[in-house]
């Protein structure tokens, strides 16, 4: 145990990412609307990306797939996703976490196996994925990278050669899992997005014209043109494929009076513009500092969020405490998120470089 405890510390927490997948099932190129609905969550991830996509009705088995480090308009041009033709696809923003910031970690994952092909994306964490791990090193897998995502993927390949279809493959590495997951999968025929039983992480369903989109955040289907359909059920299995959307809710209705959100994505790492089980992040933040202004009530001159997520909060508390609100942090747009740099003196030194006091709106208060 302690050393699980030792592992999940030092490389595995604060994996934050978004995730993307489409399927057009008129036969459409996905992979510039993958591109642009990665570049919509690219707050949930700035340090890699990739995209993977494959056709249908071509040769089972080719997956094209392109990884960078870095932003998504530094991992791609016109000319790449061009090459990247297919229907069927998923993509995959990274946040940062101590020691892993390499290529090798890059998602998707794609696998080739005894059944043919997968392409994962991961947001999450498992608590046991050290003890998952190493029983599959003891059977001989041979790891690429450091993190929970090929464990996961390992596993429902290894479950796939023993099942029918990938669904029940996926169904049955679940019972191994636990943590927190959001997962969208990508087979030569189908795509499948998976929510953790505890609806930890966030996943949603969406439909531009004759193509679904299993995402990480509603935002992303807003800048797309895209309809948001539904969120996937905690514990759901959403199967697509080209005779459209099915759903296995065995191990919804089994953990039906165990569910837990991450609090961190209402507060902090959701764009506010998104939707979660039906809760506005923004509306969320807002009552959350209203909710402050009754319990911590101060006398103040003026409210000012520290940009960008804290801003509606502190909106909440002025309007529920009465003091006026306003602007005192001018942001650097250049920088990226600082709150889980894996090193306290990095997030000072990035907070100097993105935030700056604007001396006029704060004149006189230094002292009070």
């Amino acid at each position: 145990m302690k050393d699980e405890r030792e592992a999940l510390a030092g490389e595995n927490l604060h994996e934050e990412c978004g995730v993307f997948g489409m399927y057009d099932l008129d036969g459409n190129p996905v992979a510039s609307e993958i591109y642009y609905g990665l570049f919509a969550l690219q707050h949930r991830g700035q340090e890699s990306c990739g995209i993977a996509v494959s056709d249908t009705k071509g040769p089972k088995g080719k997956v094209y797939v392109h990884k960078g480090m870095g932003l998504c308009n530094e991992t791609f041009t016109p000319e790449i996703l061009e090459g990247l033709y297919g229907n069927i696809g998923v993509g995959h923003v990274r946040y940062s976490t101590a020691g892993s910031s390499t290529l090798e970690n890059a998602q998707p994952l794609v696998l080739n196996y005894v059944k043919g092909t997968l392409a994962l994306a991961h947001n999450g964490n498992l608590v046991n994925a050290p003890a998952l791990r190493r029983e599959l090193e003891y059977n001989g897998a041979i790891f690429q990278t450091t993190i929970d995502s090929e464990v996961i993927a390992y596993h429902i390949a290894r479950e796939r050669v023993r099942t029918a279809n990938v669904e029940c493959a996926v169904a049955n590495a679940m019972k191994k899992l636990s943590g927190a997951y959001a997962l969208v999968i990508a087979s030569p025929r189908k795509l499948i997005g998976v929510r953790d039983p505890f609806g930890f992480k966030p996943l949603c369903i969406g439909k531009k014209e004759n193509a679904w989109i299993l995402v990480s955040e509603s935002c992303a289907l807003d800048t797309l043109g895209a309809v948001f359909v539904r969120d996937v059920e905690p514990g759901e299995i959403v199967t697509i494929n080209k005779d459209g959307i099915h759903s296995d809710k065995t191990m919804c209705l089994a953990n039906r009076q165990k569910q837990a959100r991450c609090v961190f994505e209402y507060i902090y790492f959701a764009r506010p513009d998104s939707v979660f089980d039906g809760v506005s992040v923004y509306h969320s933040r807002i009552y959350a500092g209203r909710c402050l202004a009754k319990d911590s009530p101060v006398e103040a001159d003026l409210v000012v969020g520290v940009p960008e997520s804290g801003n509606a909060a502190a909106l909440g508390y002025s309007m529920e405490s009465g003091i006026p609100y306003g602007t005192a942090f001018v942001k650097n747009t250049y920088v990226g998120r600082t709150f889980i740099k894996p090193r306290q003196s990095s997030r000072i030194s990035a907070v100097r470089v993105k935030l700056n006091v604007l001396k006029e709106a704060v004149a006189g208060n230094y002292d009070r």
